[in-house]
């Protein structure tokens, strides 16, 4: 393996060329937003959405938080231009952006985007592989790559939730489990980016940091039903029944669910992809919560039916979780790939990027003691 040898012998290398590729990346992102994004900004940004919720929600009382004609009267009256969308994320995220109602729209947004950015960089500043370079590089790569840089312009919460996942990984190396089950509640804002990391945490013997999430999460849900009423949950399903509509499908277009639809094939790969991602944390009972974790975020975002491409940006959570916890030289080289298929995802659509993830998923079952002997005897 002299090749491998090479190549990590050269890690400061390839450090400085991941930090030139990055900022390069990040430029074009700016230039094309430049372009075609910026004059639209706040008429495209989905931070919309959530801001005419909350207004629903505080005018109209939280019974109608659902409704789609005050939704469309909320988004209506920000200005001309803007295009009324129905609201579908839960409740909390709609409590998240309340206090930005005391400013206008107008400033409410350009807040929300630096809040996202910083939530990006917290994520980062506690993940990110050591070295000062190395660190750099990998902040550029992170805003670089178009999925991630796409998701702040349009106002998207993931960052919110990759921020929560990576706060929970902190704490529980901190020796703080109960503290980190209340951060991995978070992932309530978008939970498809992440549902299955609580489960994956308990499987790996983590069980106070599960228990805290799921009293924390048991909470939230009694309240956001207590406010909404038996009519706002009515709302609620209804709106929720409507995405499994044609009028969707560009929604599953980054999912599994577009290469195979919505039927009986999607359950079993639904229940295929969750038990992998279930026995890869069973694997790891005793070790740190790295894996359980990426296995609980890749694992996810295969189950779900619903994608947009934005939500990517966990791959990257979880490419860092991997690295810390000591990804073989093939996950390395695996991960650069999905990096690649990422910033085309425009061009090379779903099947490839599934395809990465699935390999990424299976090769987190290979326990890491065994990775490791079997990687000194290749080098042999």
């Amino acid at each position: 393996m002299a090749v491998v040898a090479y190549i990590r012998a050269r890690r400061r290398l390839w450090a400085a060329v991941g930090l030139l590729v990055g900022l390069i990346l990040a430029g074009w992102d700016l230039w094309v937003a430049a372009g075609t994004y910026i004059s639209q900004y706040a008429v495209r940004n989905d931070f919309r959405l959530a801001y005419a919720a909350a207004t629903v929600g505080v005018t109209e009382g939280y019974s109608h938080l659902y409704d789609l004609a005050a939704q469309k009267a909320a988004i209506e009256s920000l200005g001309p231009g803007f295009n009324p969308q129905p609201f579908i994320s839960p409740p909390p995220l709609a409590w998240l952006v309340t206090p930005l109602l005391v400013l206008p729209f107008q400033v409410a947004i350009v807040v929300w985007t630096f809040l996202l950015l910083a939530a990006l960089g917290w994520t980062w500043h506690l993940l990110a592989p050591p070295g000062k370079l190395e660190r750099a590089a990998h902040l550029a790569l992170l805003i670089g790559v178009f999925p991630v840089a796409f998701g702040v312009m349009v106002g998207q919460p993931g960052a919110w939730v990759a921020a929560a996942v990576a706060t929970a990984w902190w704490l529980m190396r901190k020796d703080h489990p109960v503290w980190a089950g209340l951060a991995l509640s978070l992932i309530i804002l978008k939970p498809q980016m992440a549902f299955l990391v609580p489960v994956c945490l308990l499987m790996s013997g983590h069980v106070r940091t599960f228990a805290a999430w799921l009293v924390a999460s048991l909470v939230i849900g009694l309240v956001a039903l207590a406010l909404l009423g038996t009519d706002g949950v009515a709302r609620y399903l209804d709106v929720l029944a409507q995405t499994q509509g044609p009028a969707w499908d560009i929604t599953r277009r980054y999912s599994i669910s577009g290469p195979l639809g919505l039927g009986p094939l999607l359950n079993v790969a639904q229940l295929v992809v969750v038990a992998v991602a279930l026995m890869a944390a069973w694997r790891r009972r005793g070790e740190g919560p790295e894996i359980p974790m990426a296995a609980g975020i890749v694992g996810s975002l295969l189950a779900t039916p619903y994608l947009g491409f934005q939500d990517f940006l966990m791959l990257i959570v979880a490419g860092w979780l991997v690295l810390r916890a000591g990804a073989t030289s093939w996950q390395i080289a695996l991960m650069v790939v999905g990096y690649a298929l990422l910033q085309l995802v425009i061009v090379v659509l779903a099947v490839p990027i599934l395809l990465a993830e699935a390999l990424l998923l299976l090769s987190l079952l290979w326990p890491r003691r065994a990775r490791a002997a079997a990687v000194s005897q290749i080098c042999r």
